[in-house]
């Protein structure tokens, strides 16, 4: 296997394991490698979902789910693996998504304490075909998320987050303004469920608010898009992009993403 060049960031991507392989980590495996970027697998759970929904959550073991996290960071060489010359020379990523539970992401926090490069949260807090997949105190997501560069809920989890109705731009602004207000360093409230005829993500850094807009793609409603976005967005951030630019450039290989979106029996999964 050849090494990737030092540019492509490693990214350690943690979150469930969907199954049909539209969403969760295998959905951020196979955006990294779209980027060229080298991927570590860490499970949260393994989930049975469908069409229809969520049926069940099965957790790791919280000690379990830290040590792989800190086994993967740490660098243990696995089979498949960049090699130990250029990981040494390649900026690390963590991206972060579906957490089963409070105890999950209370070990996630733990476990990055001692990692100081970038973390990009996806507060996934249910299935887009309906049904919970994080039980528990919200508060720890927050917490998580004050330890990330970018957190970027949609707007059902912004608003779960905040306790604030997010049903427009301006819900979005307040929403993200009001975890801003609570430690975090930035976030992207995603519009894809927000009114108005434009799909608008809106980013709030302290003071900044920034409006990324984009068209509405009609017809069928591929899975994993969120899983997907925030992937591209750490792999940005591990090539040294700023955030802002890391944002644009995500979404526009998102838009075209969902463009060539394929039928997978049920389900529609990004091309």
């Amino acid at each position: 296997m050849k090494d990737h060049p030092p540019s492509a960031p490693l990214i350690v991507a943690i979150g469930g394991f969907d199954p049909t392989g539209g969403a969760g980590v295998v959905r951020d495996f196979l955006t990294a490698r779209t980027f060229g970027a080298p991927v570590r697998l860490i499970p949260t759970a393994w989930t049975d979902q469908s069409p229809a929904g969520v049926r069940a959550v099965e957790p790791r073991e919280p000690l379990v789910l830290a040590a792989s996290i800190r086994r993967a960071l740490q660098g243990v060489e696995q089979a498949g693996e960049v090699s130990t010359r250029a990981r040494a020379s390649a900026p690390l990523v963590v991206k972060i998504g579906m957490l089963p539970d409070a105890a999950s992401a209370a070990a996630v926090l733990d476990a990055l304490r001692e990692f100081n490069g970038p973390v990009v949260l996806d507060p996934v807090l249910s299935a887009s075909s309906g049904g919970a997949l994080f039980s528990g105190d919200v508060g720890v997501l927050v917490e998580l998320g004050v330890r990330a560069a970018l957190m970027t809920p949609n707007a059902f989890e912004a608003a779960t987050l905040t306790g604030l109705p997010v049903h427009s731009v301006e819900g979005a602004v307040a929403a993200g303004t009001a975890l801003c207000g609570r430690g975090l360093g930035a976030v992207l409230v995603k519009g894809g469920h927000l009114d108005g005829d434009e799909s608008i993500d809106v980013l709030v850094s302290g003071r900044d608010v920034r409006m990324f807009r984009g068209k509405r793609v009609n017809g069928p409603q591929a899975r994993g898009t969120g899983c997907a976005l925030a992937t591209a967005i750490a792999v940005g951030l591990g090539r040294g992009s700023p955030l802002v630019q890391a944002i644009a450039e995500a979404k526009d290989w998102l838009a075209g993403a969902i463009g060539r979106a394929v039928a997978v029996g049920d389900e529609w999964h990004l091309g």
